[in-house]
């Protein structure tokens, strides 16, 4: 009994119990203090990652549109945040704050193993969890790359098969959207602001539809702004002036014919002598180092060759006052030669280098060569029918002839054969020019050529005739290309290079119905671009079969007139008959990045664009801007950007679009002047 007494009253086995019982509430806390405060602040670090991850993922998809590089970029954000890759999910889903809106979800589920935790429950890990929600393509900032602006018309319709793509941007139009059985729209987004929603019976519109109204991208804009300023500046050009005719005094005659002695004497009157070679029928005058040698008419007999002053000074002046016509074999050595009346080349004839002042008309036929020099043409140069002319580098200003060219109008030069000019060369041609059917015209060479061109008598600065093939060499040194009148390519399989320059110049309307190689540059056109509304279409130019090509091109036109040919009439803008497989790509850098054809932006004309009767094919790259015009295509017009090529876009803003078969592939080339890539992207949870 006294043993279980002294037992009741030792305490030391009383600690040792309610020690037991006390130590597991300690380690409890010590779990909750130690385990899960280390897991709230993991998960304060995990939230921040995940808000980092879908920013970086939302930057991501709004630059790129791909789900695939949004997802790598909000997953190597976290990796590089100390956070495993397997413990990263990023995904693109509806907004929770913005209707019709994309946003990129990111989560972020770490595990933590718990020791202390496990003494009060068998958990063996800890799950820590954090969620982020970055909205993209905020709508206000999202203009889209095709645009019907005006509420009061059809907004954007489609038929026959039509398909538009479109999978980085929206589709918006300011009144309907039309989506027919058998057509499609798949994009970003669609935007109408009609009273009811578009119609796509069909369920043709893949996206996301909402109810807006969008304002035009490029009102405003400083780059469409300054293009279209220079119109004014285009309207204003004038002519050049015709070259004066040169003054001659009354000169001697002088005949190289049969009779020696007779010739002989002439020259001796002029102050030169004449030797004959009897051996290959041949003249020589010879009036060494005189200044000026003033003659009258110079007649040169049937099959007598003629060496005119071959070693004669090029400082030597020759007036010739009468007509003067060559024939056999005429050589003519260095100098001024002042003719007063009219030159006419036949045979073989050869002019040295020198200055070369024509008071009437000049015309060629067998083959002319002339050296370089200055020419000034006063009644114009013609080309014969089999002519072979050619021209050293020079100045050459040609006025108009009295004469008709071909019958239709008269004309500065009328080619009909093959016409070379040397370059780089400065050419002023008040009255224009008419290369005929089959014929071959070449301007210059190098890159330092500068033209300025004015009308024939028919208001045409430029006429091309069938077949014919023009060749006008780059002036990107001299930067002046200038036509005052209208380009008139209007004969079928012909080739048209123009030169590339910073700035085209033109004065009127550019009609095509061959092959146009446009070189790069703006072109400022005051009146309609137009090609094959009276038919044409593809031929070989430039080394291939093209129809219409052009690499950093910008088309600005003012509307002052519109087409009234074929399926052109009305428009200000046309790609008709067989013009297929175009290609128009607007510059990547300058004054007009990304911009290819800006159509009249003043809201009294309202004339649009037009791809008619099979001209197919197209592939544009750069905005296609129209605002009070608009776009349609038919026929199985195809018009293409691009959606992994960078470089290549398709934005078209038109008062409406109308497209009936074919394929449309847009992209945006140009933002609102408001719009910034911080300003598409915001977390919203």
């Amino acid at each position: 009994m006294q043993i279980f007494r002294r037992f009741s009253r030792s305490r030391d086995g009383n600690v040792l119990i309610i020690s037991a019982l006390v130590l597991p509430l300690l380690i409890g806390m010590a779990a909750l203090v130690t385990e899960y405060g280390g897991a709230l602040v993991e998960r304060s670090d995990n939230q921040r990652i995940a808000d980092l991850s879908a920013f970086a993922g939302a930057l991501a998809y709004n630059a790129t549109k791909s789900t695939d590089q949004m997802k790598a970029t909000a997953v190597n954000v976290a990796v590089l945040n100390g956070v495993p890759a397997a413990d990263v999910q990023a995904s693109l889903v509806t907004s929770p704050k913005t209707s019709g809106m994309k946003a990129v979800a990111v989560t972020i589920n770490t595990p933590k193993s718990l020791i202390l935790a496990r003494v009060l429950q068998d958990r063996q890990q800890l799950n820590i969890h954090a969620n982020s929600i970055a909205e993209v393509g905020a709508a206000a900032s999202t203009p889209g790359c095709m645009l019907a602006l005006d509420g009061t018309q059809t907004g954007i319709t489609l038929s026959g098969g039509t398909k538009i793509s479109a999978p980085k941007c929206t589709v918006s139009s300011n009144n309907t959207v039309t989506v027919p059985c058998g057509t499609t729209i798949s994009a970003i987004g669609v935007t109408y602001n009609s009273t009811t929603a578009p119609s796509q019976p069909c369920s043709g519109i893949t996206g996301t539809i909402s109810k807006k109204y969008t304002a035009d991208p490029l009102a405003g804009n400083t780059a469409v702004a300054a293009a279209v300023a220079r119109i004014t500046t285009v309207a204003a050009l004038s002519t050049t002036t015709a070259p004066t005719a040169p003054t001659t005094p009354t000169g001697s005659d002088i005949a190289f014919a049969w009779n020696q002695s007779s010739t002989q004497s002439q020259a001796t009157t002029l102050g030169c002598t004449a030797s004959w070679a009897s051996a290959t029928s041949t003249w020589t005058l010879n009036c060494g180092s005189k200044t000026t040698v003033n003659l009258g008419t110079i007649t040169i007999g049937g099959g007598i060759n003629l060496n005119f002053a071959t070693s004669g000074a090029a400082s030597t002046v020759y007036n010739i006052a009468g007509d003067l016509t060559t024939s056999a074999t005429t050589k003519f050595g260095p100098g001024t030669y002042n003719f007063a009346k009219t030159l006419t080349t036949a045979g073989t004839t050869t002019f040295g280098a020198g200055t070369y002042n024509f008071g009437k008309q000049v015309t060629t036929a067998g083959i002319t060569t002339f050296g370089a020099g200055t020419f000034n043409f006063t009644k114009g140069l013609t080309t014969g029918g089999g002519a072979t002319t050619t021209f050293g580098a020079g100045t050459f200003k040609i006025g108009i002839s009295d004469n008709t060219c071909g019958g239709t109008a008269r004309v500065s030069l009328c080619n009909t054969s093959t016409l070379t000019f040397g370059g780089p060369s400065t050419f002023e041609l008040p009255g224009g020019f008419n290369n005929t059917g089959g014929a071959t015209l070449t301007f210059g060479s190098g890159t330092a050529n500068s033209y300025k061109i004015g009308p024939g008598s028919n208001g045409d600065a430029i006429t091309l005739g069938g077949g014919s093939k023009t060749l006008l060499a780059d002036a990107t040194s001299s930067g002046v290309f200038q036509v005052v009148g209208n380009v008139n390519g209007g004969g079928g399989g012909s080739c048209f290079v123009v030169p590339a320059t910073a700035q085209h110049d033109i004065e009127g309307n550019f009609i095509g119905s061959g092959a146009i190689l446009l070189g790069a540059g703006i072109y400022t056109v005051d009146g309609y671009f137009a090609l094959g509304g009276s038919g044409g279409g593809s031929a070989s130019c430039g080394g291939s079969t093209i129809s219409i090509s052009g690499t950093d091109v910008t088309l600005v036109l003012s509307g002052k007139a519109k087409s009234s040919s074929g399926s052109c009439n009305g428009y200000v803008f046309c790609v008709a008959a067989g013009y297929s497989n175009i290609v128009l790509t607007a510059p990547q850098t300058g004054a007009t990045a990304k911009l290819a054809v800006i159509g009249p932006t003043s809201t009294s004309v309202t004339a649009g664009a037009t791809f008619a009767e099979g001209g197919s094919n197209a592939q544009i790259s750069g905005a296609f801007y129209f605002p009070y015009g608009p776009i349609i295509m038919n026929g199985g017009s195809s018009v293409l950007g691009s959606a992994t090529d960078a470089t290549k876009c398709l934005q078209m803003i038109g008062s409406r679009i109308t497209l009936s078969g074919g394929t449309a592939a847009a992209s945006e080339c140009i933002a609102a002047t408001s719009a910034s890539t911080a300003s598409k992207v915001s977390l919203v949870q």
